[in-house]
């Protein structure tokens, strides 16, 4: 899963006038870096300008600091010192690792169904229904406070989308799966080799009524 990184720049006393002659191939870099989805912030910390910090999303923090290995500002020496350090985001859209506090969390004593989509071209989506019925949903019934598993399926622009649905009787059930950081998914290698994009978070539901078929019914 990608995380966030942020690079830092310390600078000395003549990096404004350094770094002058630098600064296209330095901008290039840096809004390639941003059009792959890599770079998603960079500038020069103000008053005093004696440093920058630029933010990475990546599954490593080998893109930011192969970014400053070849960043102009860096190879010249307007640059005195920089550094990695792995940034772990709890809060916002752009969270990577989202918390949310207790109070919102879905922690009622009825039945919680957890919903997650993923997506699998025409040749793969058989293997992922083989995936989770021969693995997935066997390993499901064996813990406690599991309810039902349901693997629903729809063709899109070209692909199949699926949506997984289970039923728990509570969130401390979800969590015997889950873990604590339930609203995480949570996506087995078989399951990534098979599917072509899935969502990294799942949804769930309080389940406020259930109705259930019956027998027999009044007349209309």
């Amino acid at each position: 899963m990608a995380k966030h990184y942020l690079l830092f720049y310390e600078v000395g006393d003549d990096y404004v006038s350094r770094r002058a002659a630098f600064r296209d191939s330095h901008l290039e870099q840096a809004w390639k870096a941003s059009d792959r989805g890599e770079l998603l912030l960079g500038g020069a910390l103000a008053k005093p300008m004696d440093g920058a910090v630029l933010l990475f999303k990546a599954e490593s923090p080998e893109v930011a600091e192969n970014f400053a290995k070849h960043d102009p500002y860096i190879t010249s020496g307007a640059v005195k010192r920089w550094y990695v350090r792995e940034w772990t985001t709890v809060a916002g859209e752009l969270a990577s690792d989202p918390v949310k506090p207790e109070k919102t969390r879905v922690e009622k004593n009825g039945m919680i169904l957890r919903m997650w989509k993923g997506q699998a071209n025409a040749e793969k989506a058989d293997e992922y229904v083989q995936h989770v019925k021969r693995t997935v949903f066997p390993k499901l019934q064996c813990i406690e406070g599991f309810g039902e598993a349901y693997l629903l399926r729809h063709p899109i622009n070209g692909a199949m989308e699926f949506v997984v649905l289970t039923l728990w009787d509570s969130m401390k059930a979800v969590r015997r799966f889950a873990g604590e950081d339930a609203d995480e998914a949570v996506v087995e290698t078989e399951a990534r080799s098979a599917l072509g994009g899935f969502d990294d978070f799942v949804t769930h539901f309080e389940v406020v009524h259930r109705a259930a078929n019956k027998s027999s019914c009044p007349n209309p």
